[in-house]
């Protein structure tokens, strides 16, 4: 007798661990993930000879691989993307951000896109940490939060 209740026990725990499993796969059938970059800019953001803060322009590639991304130079990514980056890059995005702005940009999450890489164009590249990458799942529900700083950009 206590050899079926132990069997009965470990059938329920199967079949409760299959349900929790198949409800994940479900929700993502109901409410198609995402994966929403959230910019935040500082006020101080992009200094001009005088220090007077002014807008940046950010690009946002979907990946399928960060490799490359992460080792050409700030202009290639910048001016010709598509020969630089090859096959690699799935989607492009551009826009400007003002001091003190937010920003959401929610990503495609086309097949095939598994980084985020976010470039963004400061005045003084030179002395600029102006790249970034995030890795993506397409089944996953999330915000990654951007700090756009001085002259520095990273993830929170």
């Amino acid at each position: 007798m206590n050899l079926l209740k132990t069997i009965k026990c470990k059938l329920m725990f199967v079949t409760v661990l299959l349900l929790f499993v198949n409800a994940c796969t479900v929700a993502n059938y109901v409410v198609p993930a995402y994966t929403i970059l959230k910019f935040d800019v500082s006020h101080d953001v992009n200094p001009d000879l005088k220090g007077r803060s002014s807008p940046v322009v950010v690009k946002v590639f979907e990946l399928s691989s960060k490799t490359i991304f992460e080792t050409r130079d700030f202009f290639a990514l910048y001016d010709d993307p598509e020969n630089y980056l090859g096959p690699d890059l799935i989607l492009k995005n551009e826009f400007e951000l003002a001091p003190g702005s937010e920003h959401k940009y929610e990503l495609s999450l086309a097949p095939g896109s598994r980084y985020a890489g976010i470039l963004v164009a400061y005045r003084d590249i030179e002395n600029a940490r102006w790249r970034e990458v995030v890795e993506i799942d397409s089944s996953e529900y999330r915000t990654v939060h951007i700090n756009v700083g001085e002259l520095a950009v990273f993830i929170k």
